[in-house]
């Protein structure tokens, strides 16, 4: 089986998201499809950077990298991957974080959102 997801961030004044995500089959690998950043409160110029979604649902691997600045970003069109090891349960709320180009946390100025298709791939699926 295979099941595309949208999952809808919010990042308010904090450099962390949940979303609850419920997947009816044992995974076996997820696929980063695309992802948009929209920012409510303007960036200062000096402030403009690209950031990393990293989350425990990808046991903290990169998801995307995407520009924190919404009148220069456009949504990023990838196929970023994570195969763990055996088959995992995706039923519950995980927690997406938000790195600086350093690897610290980059906080947010307001309410951003963080857009994202994921792909889940069930055990008798191709990897796409």
């Amino acid at each position: 089986m295979k099941v595309n997801k949208a999952i809808y961030l919010t990042f308010a004044t904090s450099d962390k998201a949940t979303a609850s995500i419920n997947v009816n089959f044992p995974v076996k690998s997820i696929h980063i499809k695309s992802a948009s950043f929209n920012a409510v409160v303007p960036i200062d110029t000096n402030s403009q950077m690209y950031i990393t979604v990293l989350s425990d649902l990808t046991n903290y691997e990169p998801m995307a990298i995407l520009y924190n600045d919404t009148a220069f970003s456009a949504p990023i069109f990838a196929d970023v991957s994570f195969q763990p090891s055996k088959p995992i349960i995706v039923n519950g709320t995980y927690t997406f974080y938000l790195k600086d180009p350093s690897g610290g946390e980059y906080t947010t100025n307001g309410n951003e959102y963080i857009s994202m298709i994921l792909e889940f791939n069930g055990v008798d699926t191709a990897d796409t």
